[in-house]
Parts: structure tokens; sequence; C-alpha cells
């Protein structure tokens, strides 16, 4: 790209270049474009007025110059995008946005949360800008937005208006009239009278004019649909308030109840009095401010918008709040404009949410019970009978005093049909019958009635009735009646039951135990229609929480044994879980059927975990039974081998010998009855003779003749079939090794099995790893040793990289069965140098299953992987050549520095062996040289980022644990000694210290410390300290020449501003553009992974978790797959949420932490995470 001049800024180039291309391809007017906006031409460029269609990049890049450049340039740049825009184009790039951009938002009504400033300032501000927008665009573009903004307010039509636009129109006109007025005073006789009043200034026009507007708004009947106050408070209390301020204000009205207001009028008085109320707050520069120096006008506008609140207080308070959606606390924003004595924030939110396609309920209820006596008084005022119901529901839970309150929730319930089904004929059947007023064979009669229970009908009203019946008392007869045509084969149990599964207060565990013996319901298919739901792909469906799952079968398991083949793989799942886990307790034939139905299940996820249960727990009765219990022939081979280590096994083989008539199975119980007795060896043999051609088609991708020999353990080449009994016995273990093949080790040499482990594995990535034969990774990690390791470990990574995740996943997997620390080790760099979620996932799963079966925590295994490499804890380990000897040390960098112990002299790596030297310890001391070196690296780059994420996550040690881990170990203390440590009792900071090279502990005074009992020991964080301390540990890190293995104290610090304390979203993020392959890669290095691909494989979000916490980075999105000339990215906001630890990454924004709310070292690291990852 060639640059302009040397001094044209990075954005006035894109610009210049965007508006170029998307003007036309093949003229480059970019040098002129950048000339003009700079101003070292006065020639506008050659680009006609109304001819542009397209100008997506150019309006970025606009957005992107602003507050970045002089405002002649800024404006003389938005003159170029809205004089060249066509009409299509105008509508299509939203042009407003350029015009605001252009006038720096001063002709935008602000929120009332919005900072207070000098109104008057603000508005010569808006005339300065607009003079500029004349200058360089000229009148027209301003006289094109008045007109826009007049056709949004919609003044006098029968489209509703919006009162921001209104307002804004209002302040443009205000503006304007400094440059103009012959042109505004014409625009304004165009405006409904009362604004032209305010515009004028004219506050006794201004009293005549709201009177007449608000008059009618409170006398006259309202148009109900399309008011909510009526819709949703009672209404006897409204009547009252209306009464209340008529006879205040219209005492003598002419106007009368019996009348009906247009909607068209109705809207237009609302519209009018809110755009006057807040064109008047952003004028005077905020709403403290305007309530501070209250004038006439503001006192007029204030009491109509009080008096119009009384009638109409949802309407009010949803359009003053309008701009504020994303304050904190909406509701105190109001103080001193209306009244907050009444529950309306309550009635609002449970109206809003109730409606949701998933409900927060939890949310709701705690809004709800936070204070009984507001929810009464909701529950008093409130006219719409479904969240009345839910609220009198929540209360009653509660044991809530509602004796005042009129009503039962049966009652509420019953309404709610009607009202949330509007009163059809269908709904006002289904009361009658709820009621007891119809049986259940009339309701049944018309068919018409079921189209309710229809699942393909998704209305959320229909959802709503269902959910509000299960409000109902459980005992109660209302409910009984539900239960009965719930269960009815016309009414789609499974589709209900999901749609009930919806609501806060349903458990099908609970309506099973209340209804499974009622005479009129068939317990057992209701049973069923339960263990139907999990796994079900309908959309609309809700799974049963796995815990109830699982208490409903191990309260039912006989039934849901004998439904087994009938459910979905998840419940099959859950349900031999439960049955495991609940063996002991299980009767014999309900444990054994449950290891029948999981061996000869077609899932291989059920199959593998019955396997793993059958050969956790041999018993030869069990066995025996199983192999009676069923005729499939891979089920009884697995009982045949499975008692061939079990006492007594003869006498049961002749049992089934006698009980088999299969002549290829009697063959091997007979081999096996042969064997007993005689070595393993022998028996292992034998066994592999009678491989049938089907097992051994498996296997013709390897070449079984040239393989490794196996040798036993004096070093004799054992018989040739036990290789094959090895891979036979292996062909059925695909998601863990054969627990039984341990036993070959007795006699077969470790170093053999390894070099088969090694060779078979490495046939089979050569073969390209097909997913089919996958039980090569397990039977390799059996017997494998480093090399198996180093080879996963390179193949995760090409695996990963191509597109392979799942069999990387596999190989994660089957690394946790190698016996050897650094396989470990290797899964712990794979979670935090992999980023494909499923390979994290196994290597995480990995991880905490070798934790649980240590008792530890997964952080407590990750110290325990940290090993000494061998070196004593002065540091040193020597390696002997025979005659000669030379120590290996770690130095103070983390490298290798090798002695000669004869010499003294100091060399860099070791020396070629000399004649005198014994060959075979030299060549072995190499070796261990040469893996130290990379154990050392790898060792390294993984504590590295772990001890960096202890300071980003403040992980916390006991005393104990710390000294284990960061002064008896010598590599970690070789950490331990450049940071600066913190000490936590009773969960806050109570001292800092530093771990000093000759063993002692030093204060920032440089005193030495000495440790209290209980104390926690973690990283101080920049955030943590004051100056003073901070600024006196640097100093003591400078005089003892200390480098520190990453930034700890020089770490930039970030708090929210003072602007930030009421936003959820953090946006002033850089705002260049940066790589969508770089950029990833970084903020990956540091903890965050990729958001869950939506259409086109395109992502728009990073996440990083902090425990409880996750932090959501939005930007313009990118490909999850690379492909040649992919847009630059650009960063838009940060945002955190509680971390929901799903699978599927979607947070509501409007559930997001306030800013201020974030812990502070979360929210300083979530910043320099990505300050760094930009550069910065």
């Amino acid at each position: 790209m060639n640059l302009i001049n040397h001094t044209t800024s990075p954005l006035i180039e894109k610009f210049a270049q965007s508006c170029s291309d998307e003007y036309s391809r093949t003229v480059d007017r970019k040098a002129e474009i950048a000339a003009y906006i700079m101003g070292e031409s006065a020639e506008f460029p050659s680009l006609m007025n109304n001819s542009n269609i397209y100008s997506y990049r150019t309006m970025e890049a606009l957005k992107r110059m602003s507050g970045k450049v002089d405002e002649h340039v800024f404006t003389r740049a938005a003159g170029i995008v809205l004089r060249t825009g066509s009409n299509q184009n105008r509508v299509y790039y939203r042009y407003n946005q350029i015009f605001d951009l252009a006038t720096g938002d001063t002709l935008l009504p602000r929120g009332l949360g919005a900072r207070s400033v000098i109104g008057a300032e603000r508005l010569d501000q808006a005339v300065e800008r607009l003079r500029l927008i004349v200058q360089y665009a000229g009148d027209a573009v301003i006289q094109s937005e008045i007109k826009s903004r007049q056709n949004h307010s919609a003044f006098g039509t029968k489209n509703t208006g919006h009162f921001h636009s209104a307002a804004g129109l209002l302040l443009l006109l205000k503006a304007y009239k400094a440059l103009n007025p012959e042109y505004v005073q014409e625009k304004q006789k165009e405006l409904p009278p009362l604004l032209q009043a305010l515009l004028d200034e004219d506050q006794t026009r201004l009293q005549a004019e709201l009177d007449q507007v608000l008059e009618r708004v409170v006398i006259q009947q309202l148009p109900l649909k399309d008011n909510l106050s009526t819709l949703d408070l009672e209404p006897q209390f409204l009547q009252a308030k209306r009464d209340a301020v008529q006879a205040r204000r219209f005492p003598s009205s002419a106007y009368s109840a019996s009348q009906h207001l247009q909607r068209e009028v109705f809207y237009d008085s609302l519209l009018q009095i809110h755009s006057a109320f807040m064109y008047a707050i952003h004028l005077k520069g905020g709403k403290e401010v305007f309530l501070k120096e209250l004038d006439e006008t503001g006192q007029l506008l204030l009491e109509a918008v009080r008096d119009l609140h009384e009638v109409l207080p949802l309407e009010v308070r949803s359009n003053l709040l309008e701009l504020d959606d994303k304050a904190k606390n909406p509701q105190s924003l109001l103080a001193g404009i209306v009244p907050l004595d009444e529950p309306y924030p309550l009635i609002e939110q449970l109206g809003a949410q109730l409606q949701y396609f998933t409900i927060a309920w939890n949310t709701l209820k705690a809004a709800v019970q936070d204070d009984p006596a507001r929810s009464g008084r909701a529950l008093e005022i409130m006219r719409r009978p479904y969240p009345r119901a839910f609220l009198r529901k929540v209360l009653e839970d509660n044991s809530a005093d509602l004796e005042a309150i009129p009503g039962n929730l049966e009652q509420l319930v019953l309404q709610s049909i009607s009202d949330l089904s509007n009163k059809n004929k269908h709904a006002l059947s289904l009361i009658r019958y709820l009621s007891g007023e119809l049986s259940l064979e009339s309701y049944l009669s018309d068919d018409n009635k079921l189209t309710m229970f229809d699942s393909r009908d998704r209305d959320t009203s229909r959802r709503s009735v269902f959910i509000a019946i299960s409000f109902l008392p459980l005992d109660s007869q209302a409910y009984r009646r539900f239960v009965l045509l719930l269960c009815h084969p016309d009414t789609r149990t499974a589709g209900l039951l999901a749609m009930l599964y919806k609501s806060f207060d349903f458990s099908g565990e609970q309506l099973l135990a209340q209804y499974e013996n009622d005479p009129e319901v068939d317990g057992e298919q209701l049973l069923l229609d339960l263990l139907m739901l999990n796994g079900q792909q309908e959309y609309d469906y809700v799974s049963i929480p796995r815990v109830e799952l699982g208490r409903i079968i191990q309260s039912h398991m006989a039934n849901s044994l004998k439904f087994y083949k009938k459910l979905p793989t998840d419940t099959r799942l859950t349900l031999l879980e439960t049955a495991y886990t609940n063996r002991d307790s299980l009767p014999t034939e309900e444990y054994a059927e449950s290891l029948r139905l999981g061996l000869t299940d077609s899932s291989k996820q059920a199959n593998q975990l019955a396997q793993s249960e059958f050969t956790r727990n041999p018993d030869r009765e069990l066995y025996v039974n199983l192999y009676k219990a069923d005729n499939k022939a891979s089920l009884k081979e697995l009982v045949l081998n499975g008692l061939r280590e079990l006492p007594g096994a003869s006498q049961a083989y002749e049992e089934l010998l006698a009980y088999e008539t299969s002549e290829a199975l009697k063959q091997l119980i007979q081999v096996l009855l042969n064997t007993e007795g005689q070595s393993p060896t022998a028996a292992h043999a034998a066994l592999a003779k009678l491989t049938d051609a089907k097992r051994m088609s498996r296997l013709n991708w390897l070449p079984l003749d040239h393989l490794p020999a196996l040798r036993g353990q004096g070093g004799e080449e054992l018989d040739e079939g036990i290789p094959l009994y090895l891979l036979v016995q292996s062909l059925d273990f695909a998601t863990e090794p054969n627990p039984r093949l341990a036993e070959v080790r007795e006699y077969a040499d470790s170093l053999s099995l390894a070099d088969f482990s090694a060779e078979i594995l490495s046939l089979w990535i050569q073969n390209q790893a097909p997913a089919k034969e996958k039980w090569v990774l397990f039977l390799s990690a059996l017997f494998g040793d480093r090399r198996v390791i180093e080879l996963l470990a390179a193949q995760i990574k090409e695996w990963t990289e191509n597109s392979r995740g799942a069999i990387a996943a596999e190989a994660v997997r089957a690394l946790s069965y190698v016996n050897d620390k650094a396989a470990l080790m290797t899964i712990d760099r794979v979670k935090r140098s992999v980023k494909n979620r499923q390979v994290k996932g196994a290597a995480e799963e990995a991880l905490s299953m070798a934790a649980e079966n240590m008792g530890l925590t997964q952080e407590e295994l990750e110290d325990r992987l940290v090993t000494s490499l061998g070196f004593d804890e002065a540091g040193t380990l020597s390696l002997s050549y025979g005659e000669r000897a030379f120590t290996v040390k770690v130095t103070g960098d983390l490298q290798l520095s090798v002695l000669n112990e004869e010499t003294g002299k100091e060399v860099k790596s070791l020396p070629a062996p000399a004649q005198k030297d014994d060959a075979e310890l030299a060549a072995q001391a190499k070796k261990t040289f040469t893996q130290l070196k990379k154990d050392l690296k790898m060792m390294v780059a993984i504590q590295s980022q772990r001890v960096e994420e202890s300071l980003s996550k403040q992980r916390l040690w006991t005393l104990e644990a710390w000294r284990d881990l960061f002064v008896h170990n010598v590599i970690m203390r070789k950490f331990s000694i450049g940071l600066v440590w913190a000490v936590y009792r009773d969960g806050k900071l109570a001292d800092t210290f530093r771990y000093m090279e000759d063993g002692t502990f030093n204060t920032v005074d440089e005193d030495e410390y000495e440790f209290a009992d209980g104390v926690l020991i973690g990283l101080i964080h920049p955030v943590e300290l004051d100056q003073e301390t901070l600024a006196a540990w640097r100093t003591q890190l400078e005089d003892y020449e200390i480098t520190q293995p990453f930034e700890q104290l020089n770490r930039t610090v970030y708090k929210p501003g003072e602007e930030d304390s009421g936003s959820r979203a953090y946006t002033a993020l850089p705002e260049e553009d940066f790589s969508p392959t770089a950029f990833p890669k970084v903020l990956e290095k540091y903890g965050w992974y990729k958001g869950a691909a939506q259409d086109g494989g395109m992502y728009f979000e990073f996440y990083k978790e902090y425990g409880e916490l996750i932090a959501e980075l939005k930007f313009s999105g990118a490909s999850i797959s690379y492909y040649e000339g992919m847009e630059d990215i650009t960063l838009e906001s940060l945002a955190f949420f509680t971390n929901r630890h799903s699978t599927y990454y979607y947070y509501d924004q409007t559930q997001g932490l306030y800013l201020d709310q974030v812990p502070t070292r979360v929210y300083s690291e979530t910043l320099y995470d990505i300050m760094r990852a930009t550069g910065r």
C-alpha cells in the first residue's frame, strides 16, 4: 500500500481508501479524498452527490475517526459521506448515525442517568458543530435530518412516533435556529401547538396546551389493547387515581368517561408530553440540574408528567427510562420526578419476563422474596392473573400472610388459562373440566379441544397456560384432573411434561410419587413418559435435571430396566450409572440385568460403561447368570474370559459347557478348561488360536508377522500367539485398556511390551489413525513408555490443527493410562496449549479423574506434577561416565550448566566420551542429559504460565503446600525468588514478603518475616498495594538486581472509571484493526477461548473463566477456519457474567454484572490480557 504522505493519519488513510474503493473500483480517488479531508485542498473530491450505494467500510472507518481527529477533519469526511450517499444508501446505512457523530451527539436526548453538564455550553457546542456541517456539507444535509426526525416523530399520524426522535427534533430546531431562523420558524408551524409554544418559550400558551392534551387522557376512556397500565393494573386502583387527578386539575371538564379516546390521539398526547419533558431536561444539562434550577417551563412540564404518571404509570415509566435500559438502578433515576411508593418495578419485571421463552425463575423468585410487603402490594394492584398466580404461589410457599387479599391460587390459575387464551372456547372448556363442571369423557368428546395439547403449536401463551397449571397444589382436585388428562393417550404426554418442566415449581418425581398408584392413572406409562424426555431432539423439549432423573430411576429400577430398550441414549446412560452407583443396595437380579443390558447395548458409551463395571466387580455366580441370560456371542465370550481369573472357574466352565449348544463356544470353554491351572502364557497362547475370521479381519492392516517379538522376563522369545492375544483382547476396549491384559506383565519383559506398543501405535498413525481402531491408543498406553507419550503429544497437536479433534481427545484420554508422571505432565501441557474445546475438555476430564483418584483438587494434582527432575535440594544432579562424573545444575535463568567434577571447569553440555570412559554409562548419561533439557524446557514453559495464572486468578496455598512447591523444589524456587508474595488471613491481605536465596523470608522493610499459623499464601497483585509499598518493593528488587520471571510489580492496573459505575459493558477498547488470526492466537495464549461458531462458521466472542465469573469479549467476527483475504477485526465490548459452566456460550447482556461489581483483580487482569493482545 502506498501512503499518501508520511503525515497522514492511518485513520484518515483507511477512510480515504474505503471511500474511494466503495465509490468506484476503476478510479483511485484516495489521494484527493485524503487531501480534501486534511484541508490540503479546498476542492471537493470528484464524487457526485446522491450517487453512492455502498458505504459499509467507509462508515466503519468514519466511526473510528470520531473523537480521534480534528473536528474540521472529521466534519469534512462526514460531509463526503452525507453528500454522496443515494437515498437507498441513506436508508440502509442509517445516515442519522453519521449526523449524530458529526454533531458529537450534542443533539441527541440523553437518559435520566446521564452525567449533568452545563446546558448552555452544550447548546453552543451543537451550534458550532452545525456551523461546520453547513460549511462542508451544506444546509441541505441538516434540513434533511430535520425532515427525518420529523417523520420518525409521526406527529398527528396513525403511526406510533418515537419520543426520543421527537425530543431530538426539538433540540435540532433549537440549535439550527441560531443559523437559519427563517427556516426553523416555518418548520415550527408543522409541529403540534404544545411544542410550538415550548420552542417559543411562551409559558401561558404552554400551560393551556398541556391542559388540553392532558385533559382527554385523564378523563376519556382509553384504548385497552394499547394501554399497558389498564392491562396490567387493577381497574379500581387506576380509577381512583384518575378521579383524584380530575378533581384537582379538571373539576369542570366537558369531557366524559363514556367517550372513547382515539388510539392515535392517545399516543400523540403521550409523545408530546414526554418529548417536551426530555427536551427541557436536556436543554438544562441533565436531570439533576433540571430539578435544581426548576424554572416556570420546567415546573409546568414536571406537573404534567406527574399527573400523567398517576393515570398511566407504566407508560410514563417506560418512556422516561427508555434511554436508560442499562442503568444499574433505573428506579432511582425517577426520584424527584414521579412518586416511587408503588411496586411498579416488580410488576414490570413480572410482566416482561414471564413472557420470555426462557424464564429466569430464580431471579423472579428472589425479586418477590426480597420484600414480601412490596410483593403483597403488587398482588393487590395487579390485574393480569398469570403474574398474580406466580406472585401468590411464591408468597404462599414462603408463608406470607395473604388473608387480606381476596381470591385463592386455584381461582388465579383458572383465570390465567382464560386470560392467556383470550377466552377462546377450548380454554373455557378446559377450565370447566379442571373445576369439575365437565367429566373427562365429555371434555375429550370434542377433538378440537385437544388442539391446546398439540406440541406443534409453539405459541408462548399456550406454554404459559401449562406453567400456570403447575402452580396448583399437587394434591388438589384440579391438579388431579389435570394429571388424568395429562396421562390420556390423546394429549401427547411427553410434550406436556417437557413444557411443565419449564416451570420453576414442577417436579416429575413428585408427580409420580403422588399419582403413580392412583387407580385411574397408568403409573407405568407415566414413568415411561418421564424417562423418554431426556435425549429428545424436539426444539422445545426440556430435559429432566440429571440428579432428579437418577432418583426417579433408582426408586423405579425394575420398571426402568423393563423399558430400557425404548429409552433414549442419554436416559440409558443415566440408568446404568445409577444402577452401578447403587450396586450394593440393588437386588442381584436387577444389577445383573443392568449389566446385561449395558453389555449388549448398541451405544458404545453404554457398552463401555457396562464393560468397565463388569471388570470392576468380578463375581462367579453373577457371571454365570449373565452367560445364561443372553444369547449374544460377544457377551458370552466376555463372561468366559472374565471367569478365568476367578476362584472356582473350572466348576463354572463345566456348568456352562453342559449348558452351551454352540460348537464354537463349547470349543472355547473346553480350551479354558484344558488350560486351567497352567501358566498364563499357555492360556493366552491357546486362546489366541481360537480367534475367528471376523476378528482376524479387523487386524488386516497390521503386518502381524513383522511386529516386534515379545520376550519373557528371562529374555526368551514368547509364543507367537501372545501378541495376537493382546491385539484381539483389545478390540472391544475403545475407551480404556482391557484390565485383564495386566496379567501379561507377570511374564513379559516390560521393554519388549513397550517396543510392541510403540510399533503398533506408529503403524496405526501411519495408517491415518482410523477411529474405528482407536483401541490401539489404549493398548499402547497400557504397556507404553516415553515413546508413546512423545508420539501422542506430537499427534494431538497435529490432529487438533487438522480438524480431528475427536481422535485427539481420545489420545488425551489414552495418555492418562500411561504409567509415567510425564504422561500427566503432557496432559497438563495439552490443557494449557491446545485451544480446541473438545481436546481441552478431555485433558481437564483426565486430570480431574486422576485428581479424584488421588483425593486431590485438580490444582493440587498439577502442583504434584511439578517434579524436581532428579535434582537435589541444592539444585545438582550427577551424571557418570565411569571414571569421570559431571555435575548438572539449574541456573538462575532456568537453564542447565555442566561442571566437570574432575577439572572443576564449567562446560555448556556433556562432552563426547573419551577412551577411558565407560561407553555404556556415557551413552546413558548423554541420553539422560538430552531428556533433561527437554523436560526442563517443557516444565519451565508450563510453570511460567501456571504461576502467572495464579496471579491472575488469585490462587492461594496453605503455608505447608507453598513450601513444598516453591521452596523444596529447586526449579520452582527460582520462580519464588523473583516474585513478591502475599499473606492472607481471614480472607484479607495481612502482609507481603519475598523469599531470599539464602532461604529466609524478607519484608518490604528488609526485616526477616515469620509466618503466623493458619495463613494462606499467594502472589500479590499491584492492584492490592498502595503506591508507597509498591514503590518500596520495586526498589528492593532493583537493589538485589532481581529480574521478575514475568511482569508482576510493573503490571499495568486497570480500574473502572466513574463513568463505568452504572455500566454493564466496557466499550473504551482499542479501536484499531487487528489480525483475525494473530489476535485470537495471542488471546488464547492468556487462557481465553473462542465462542461457539454461528452461521457461516463465524464466531463473535472470546471467553475467559475466573471460577464462578466469566468474561466475554465481543468483536466484529472472524471465521473459525482460516481463508485467504479474511477481514481484520475490531473490538466492540467487554462484559462479565456469572459463569453458567455451559457448553453453549450465550449470555444475555441485561444479566451482566455492573463493572464496579467485578472483583478488582479480575477486572484489571481481563483488560490487561486484552491490552497485551493488542500490543498496548
